[in-house]
């Protein structure tokens, strides 16, 4: 991206968005000291203060951003931005003493989005920061460091988040740090609270709740605020009758907060009717998830706090006792217990809200009506008196519930079969969840929420063509949906017709922005960022919310965001959601553990990893396991291993396969040039095979098959081979301008590099290098290289080739690009002698010489292959031309 002009001509460069964290530091009455020690000595002090400053930022790899009476800086990683503020403290007490003065400084952190730009040279001379931040993040951090108290490090909840979970790198000063959490403040100009935590020593830090301000105030019922506690203590101390006392106490309550999560608990029918049994809870639930208010914590989280209670989820009533430990492990403010009983001939449903710490009642709803018709009415009316008494405004609840009637069924048995349903798709159960789906739409052919539950079984299934009808139809079928609902089927919908996969992500981006605390909306918003358009900057945050501990499935949205960790070269980050993720599905992604290791080059650690894994494991994740195995041999310059491996897995899937991704892994590595493996004719097969396959294929099933093809038609035009090329393109039928980002890339880079194969290479270079937003495949920045050697610039053809053996871990976690990843490895170490030649051409022998000794380490056995022996030893005449 070209930088752009200031105002006299000189280069300004352009704003961009990174995630980043923030520390504001502030020195507490920095005025009265000056005034206590004049302004010669305040100077010499604040001199000193700023040095030690400056030094621990440089020491915890942070850059500075701003100067006043403290400083701003902006750190990588949250942890890092701890350890700087830990020490800063350490650093204030020693200056102290040294000193014999008082200096005491309040610290405030957050994590986010960012806008990160440098001013031009003219706009420094007249007084401007060298780097200027804008962004929510930066007020938010203003408002932590206000609030904090004297020697107070305050942090957001996600600075906590990720700090706590990488305190280990904190060091021996481990075992003095504390954590406190203080609670939801309100902060003056920033729309939702936010939850702050404190970090420090015992004996150093305050360790306790800031207190409230002018610009902010800890969030708590209005019966716990400071005046009310004052009025009512007031009326205690005056009313001295203890039955007048007893009858003016107000009604226990809840501390609940807009987005507080409640557990629904077993419903007690008490009447003869099996139909309501599961039937009402899911009711129940269906009518509070309308809220954006009120979070319910999903049946399957539940089931699994049972289970890790060493409870049988499927024998355990949640009543009282069990469901308020549910809530507290959970995190949940409130527990609900509903009850369905007949009473003189009328049918009553209560709905009792318990406070899970004390167990008590805090209220409970009553609804009465006559015979079963009466019930879901009933509930309804129920659900929006809780929610009121929860706290939404009556407004919202009024505008925004749609009777559960018309938003589910009016079928009571339909409604059931459709619960029994949900519980059998959660375990897996695909048959006996299809069953029951179609049970319920046998009882009620407009249920909508039955239709796309039967299409959540179709797409596990890769069913694409089915789950289209179900989807369709549920679609056609809005009305009888939440608007939650709805939203998400209409993100699913784009997402199974890949129609316009643009438009998919964007409906995924609707549906997390409407409702934050809906996780599979923001697991699925940032695994189509990254699946669909490589958009792995942005799929960070989407994927840091799915990482939640109300989350039931956790373990696919660790394995995504260690995956987009990998693609940001974010090793240690990575391997701590790969390693969370492999012991929640039993060490079978053992093979995620592998590639960030293999990635930060601690091979013996990936072996240990592949090593790990069990026998017996899914057929899927043994394809996995081969293609990264393959791609360690080639990381370490051993490719006969790489050819065995994927050879004999080729053979072994195409029994049961017509292509596959383990044999485009086998072609890519063959393609290389490193010798005589080269294999053409392979390739020619399995893209006419590839070619068959689309055309019998269904335009909903067909994105892998495109995906595999396009590598496939990208390895052909290395080879030269323009008439497979031609073919495999007419196939796959994909326009340059196409909503399809990633495969638009990929398409992109075949173009470009028959290009090059037609001698053309300015041409290539004006495909991709418009490409270059940070969303671009690996082997875009490979034909990038080729055309710029092509041109004669070795200068820019160095900077690609530096880029593609820096981006190791981008190459390992290139897995929506089929058959790529070790041809990605290959060319990331293959990259390392090239830039050595680029660095020759351009007379740096010096770079020349450190890039060949780093290419031999890497891949010793290269000097005995023909071509790269050849290209070694005609690079160690040039750099040396008297040598032998």
């Amino acid at each position: 991206m070209n930088a752009g002009l200031g105002p006299q001509g000189q280069p300004q460069s352009s704003a961009s968005s990174v995630l980043r964290t923030l520390v504001l530091c502030d020195l507490v009455n920095s005025t009265a000291l000056v005034e206590r020690l004049g302004d010669r000595e305040a100077a010499e002090l604040i001199r000193k203060h700023d040095r030690l400053a400056r030094t621990l930022t440089d020491r915890h790899g942070g850059r500075e951003i701003d100067k006043t009476d403290g400083f701003m800086m902006m750190f990588d990683r949250p942890v890092q931005a701890v350890a700087y503020a830990l020490d800063y403290q350490r650093g204030l007490r020693q200056l102290n003493a040294a000193e014999n003065t008082s200096l005491s400084a309040r610290v405030g952190i957050h994590v986010g989005d960012v806008v990160v730009w440098d001013n031009s040279s003219d706009d420094i001379a007249r007084g401007a920061k060298p780097v200027e931040v804008e962004g929510l993040v930066k007020p938010i951090t203003s408002r932590l460091m206000s609030l904090a108290l004297p020697g107070q490090i305050l942090l957001s909840n996600i600075a906590y988040d990720l700090a706590h979970r990488a305190q280990g790198e904190l060091g021996e000063d481990l075992g003095k740090i504390r954590w406190r959490t203080h609670g939801r403040y309100r902060f003056r100009g920033v729309p939702d609270p936010v939850a702050v935590f404190e970090i420090g020593e015992e004996g150093l830090a305050p360790l306790k709740a800031p207190p409230w301000s002018s610009k902010a105030h800890r969030e708590v019922p209005f019966w716990r605020r400071p005046a009310t506690v004052v009025f009512e203590s007031l009326v205690v101390a005056a009313l001295i009758v203890v039955p007048i006392v007893m009858f003016l106490r107000p009604d226990p309550a809840i501390a609940f907060a807009s987005r507080d999560w409640v557990v629904v608990g077993s419903l007690h029918n008490l009447t003869s009717e099996a139909v309501f049994d599961d039937a009402l809870e899911s009711a129940l639930r269906i009518g509070l998830e309308q809220s954006r208010y009120v979070n319910v914590m999903p049946d399957l989280k539940v089931r699994d706090t049972i289970t890790r209670m060493q409870r049988d989820p499927d024998k355990t009533e949640i009543d009282r006792e069990v469901g308020s430990e549910v809530a507290i492990r959970d995190g949940a403010r409130a527990l609900i217990l509903p009850t369905i009983a007949e009473i003189g001939g009328r049918v009553r449903i209560t709905a009792e809200v318990i406070d899970p710490q004390t167990q008590t009642t805090v209220y409970s709803e009553t609804a009465d009506g006559i015979g079963k018709e009466s019930i879901l009415p009933s509930l309804d009316a129920i659900n929006s008196r809780l929610r009121v008494r929860l706290g939404e405004a009556l407004a919202t609840v009024s505008n925004e519930s749609i009777p559960l009637e018309k938003v589910a069924t009016g079928n009571l048995n339909a409604l059931r079969a459709y619960t029994m349903g949900c519980k059998a798709y959660d375990g897996a159960r695909d048959e006996e969840a299809t069953r029951f789906y179609r049970q319920a739409l046998t009882l009620d052919p407009d249920f909508a929420l039955a239709r796309v539950g039967l299409a959540k079984v179709f797409l596990t299934l890769g069913k694409n063509s089915l789950a289209l009808e179900e989807l369709n139809a549920a679609h056609a079928a809005q009305g009888r949906m939440s608007p939650r609902d709805s939203l998400y089927v209409n993100a699913l919908l784009s997402t199974a017709n890949e129609a316009s996969q643009n438009d998919a992500i964007e409906n995924w981006k609707v549906l997390a922005g409407t409702y934050p605390d809906f996780l599979s909306g923001q697991a699925l918003h940032a695994y189509y960022l990254w699946w669909f358009g490589n958009r792995i900057k942005e799929a960070i945050e989407p994927g840091m919310r799915a990482v939640s501990s109300k989350n039931p499935n956790p373990a696919n949205s660790e394995l995504l965001l260690g995956t987009l960790y990998l693609a940001s070269e974010r090793y240690e980050e990575s391997l701590v959601q790969f390693s969370m993720a492999n012991s929640a599905q039993s060490g079978g992604l053992a093979w995620t553990i592998a590639t960030a290791h293999a990635a930060a080059l601690d091979f013996d650690a990936a072996d240990s990893a592949l090593a790990s894994r069990p026998a017996g494991s899914p057929k899927e994740e043994d394809e996995s396991t081969t293609i990264v195995r393959a791609a360690i041999f080639v990381d370490r310059g051993e490719w006969d291993n790489a050819y065995k491996l994927l050879g004999q897995a080729d053979q072994a899937v195409r029994a049961t396969e017509k292509s596959n991704e383990v044999e485009l892994s086998l072609l890519g590595i063959k393609s290389l040039p490193i010798g005589d493996s080269r294999d053409s004719k392979s390739l020619a097969v399995a893209l006419r095979r590839l070619r068959t396959e689309l055309k019998e294929t269904a335009q909903p099933d067909r994105y892998k098959l495109r995906s595999r093809a396009l590598f496939g038609a990208y390895l052909a035009a290395r080879a030269r081979s323009s008439v497979d090329v031609e073919n495999t393109l007419k196939a796959v039928g994909l326009a340059s301008g196409d909503q399809y980002p990633t495969l638009a890339n990929l398409l992109a880079v075949v173009e470009a590099e028959m290009d090059l194969a037609k001698g053309k290479p300015q041409d290539a270079l004006r495909k991709l290098q418009g490409r270059l937003d940070g969303n671009e495949l690996f082997v875009t920045h490979v034909t990038l290289m080729d055309a710029h050697a092509s041109s004669g610039d070795f200068r820019s053809a160095l900077a690609e080739a530096n880029w593609l053996a820096r981006n190791r871990g981008r190459a390992y976690a290139e897995l929506n690009v089929q058959g790529a990843v070790p041809f990605n490895i290959a060319m990331s170490d293959l990259a390392i002698l090239n830039a050595a030649e680029y660095a020759a051409q351009i007379d740096d022998k010096k770079s020349s010489r450190q890039s060949l000794e780093k290419f031999l380490s890497r891949w010793p056995a290269a000097i005995d292959n023909k071509l790269l022996g050849d290209r070694i030893r005609k690079l160690k005449t040039t750099l040396n031309p008297q040598s032998p």
